[in-house]
């Protein structure tokens, strides 16, 4: 797992959602890269890990998706 298992067992399915998500489409280092995001995550603090993938160049390649994955980060 890229966060502990307590912080993945607190994650909604949606959440869960898109770090499977980000993982198969970046691979575990990729998404290793996305430490702010991930350390948002890991306190809890949703809509700052949302602002975070979209500040990325992932977000700029994969354009819509990116958007739909940081709102289902956002609000769950």
């Amino acid at each position: 797992l890229i966060v502990g298992q307590s912080v993945w067992d607190k994650l909604s399915d949606a959440r869960q959602r898109v770090l499977l998500d980000m993982r198969f489409n970046l691979g575990p280092k990729g998404l290793r890269s996305f430490a702010r995001t991930l350390a948002a995550i890991s306190q809890g603090r949703y809509a700052d890990a949302a602002a975070h993938m979209l500040e990325s160049k992932w977000a700029r390649q994969v354009g819509r998706r990116a958007t739909q994955l940081s709102k289902m980060m956002r609000d769950g």
